[in-house]
Parts: structure tokens; sequence; C-alpha cells
């Protein structure tokens, strides 16, 4: 059902809203993209008070994520970059029916792509900091005991 209804919304959507949300996808994605470079800074920051074996495992679980998520999104910026370039199929002026359609078949499945990874990322975000969080109080306890 739910598929259906996205269906027929990317059906009725103009170049105009497909160019708006691919630039709201890509503004999205470069600021990931320099949180996740501080989100890796603040683990490996916080990284040097970890003391217990589970932490440390914990901890190359979350850089390893973030690697990951860094990929996806470079691979997703990518990927929308391209999908940008060809909307000019969209606005062109010739009529090319079964193309135009494609194109929107593929808007679809990036939709669902960037939702997707979006879900993902902010799972990964949540661990992180989670774990920083461990590794804060970890440290301050360090401090107050010396």
């Amino acid at each position: 059902m739910k598929t259906q209804n996205i269906n027929k919304m990317v059906e009725w959507y103009s170049a105009e809203r497909i160019h708006e949300m691919t630039k709201h996808w890509l503004s999205d994605l470069n600021f990931i993209k320099d949180e996740q470079e501080f989100l890796e800074e603040l683990i490996i920051n916080y990284k040097k008070s970890a003391i217990e074996d589970d932490i440390h495992i914990r901890i190359q679980k979350a850089l390893t994520a973030l690697l990951r998520t860094k990929r996806g999104n470079q691979l997703l910026i990518n990927e929308i970059l391209r999908h940008k370039e060809d909307l000019k199929l969209m606005v062109d002026g010739k009529d090319e029916l079964e193309k135009e359609k494609n194109y929107k078949t593929k808007h679809k499945a990036l939709s669902v792509k960037v939702s997707s990874f979006f879900y993902d990322y902010k799972a990964v975000k949540f661990e992180v900091f989670s774990l920083v969080k461990t590794l804060m109080k970890t440290e301050k306890q360090v401090q107050s005991s010396k």
C-alpha cells in the first residue's frame, strides 16, 4: 500500500520538485560528511581513557560503522550528483515519455535508498554518542581517582 502511494507521488513530481529534493539530500549528506569527521575525532580523542576490553571492542565497532557510513555517504553523494545531472532529461522540451518514466522510477528508488541511509546513519550516530558518553564518564572517574 505504501509503495503504491510512493509510486503515485513520484509520477506527479515535477522537475522542479525533483531538483529541490536532490538539493536537500545533497545538503544533508554534506552536513553528515562533516559530522562523521567530528564523531571520528571525538572517539579518537576519548579512546585514550578506555581501559576495559569491552570498551575497546565498542570503539572498534563504532569506528568501523563510521567508516562504512562515510563510504556509503560518498557513494550516495556521487549517485545523487549523477541523478541531478540527468534531470536535464525532464526539462529539455522533448517528449521522451519512456526515458522520463525510467528517470522517475530511478528517483523513487534513490529516495528509498537515501531514507534507508539516513535511518542507518542515525543508529550509528546514536551508538557513537552512547560510546562517547561512556568514555567521558570513564575519563572523569580516572581523573578523580588520581
